[in-house]
C-alpha cells in the first residue's frame, strides 16, 4: 500500500491542476491571437506567438508529466552521480609546493 499523502502533496496537486488550467487557457488565447496576426499579415507577431506557443506547450507537457508522477506516487529519481576524473593519458600538472 502506498504511503498516505499529506496536506502538502494535495496542495501541490491542486495548484498544479489550477496552473495547467490557466496555462491552457493562455495557450488558447495565444492561438486565437496567432490566427488574427496571420489574418492581418503581421510576420513578427506570428513569429513571436509561434515561439511562445511552442515554449508554453513544452512547459505544459513537462508539468503534466510531473502531475502524473505526483498522482501515481512515483518517487523523484535521484540525480545521477557524475564522475569528473579524466582518463585522457595526459599527466596532470605538477602542483607547486606550499609556501613557507
Amino acid at each position: 500500500m502506498p504511503p498516505r499523502r499529506g496536506r502538502g502533496d494535495w496542495v501541490a496537486i491542486g495548484f498544479t491542476i489550477l496552473w495547467m488550467t490557466l496555462w491552457t487557457s493562455a495557450i488558447l488565447i495565444a492561438i486565437w491571437t496567432l490566427g488574427a496576426a496571420a489574418w492581418g499579415g503581421q510576420p513578427l507577431a506570428i513569429l513571436f506567438l509561434a515561439a511562445w506557443i511552442a515554449g508554453a506547450g513544452y512547459a505544459l507537457l513537462q508539468v503534466a508529466r510531473q502531475l502524473r508522477g505526483r498522482l501515481l506516487g512515483a518517487a523523484t529519481p535521484p540525480r545521477p552521480h557524475r564522475d569528473h576524473r579524466w582518463e585522457d593519458g595526459v599527466d596532470p600538472p605538477e602542483t607547486p609546493p606550499p609556501p613557507g
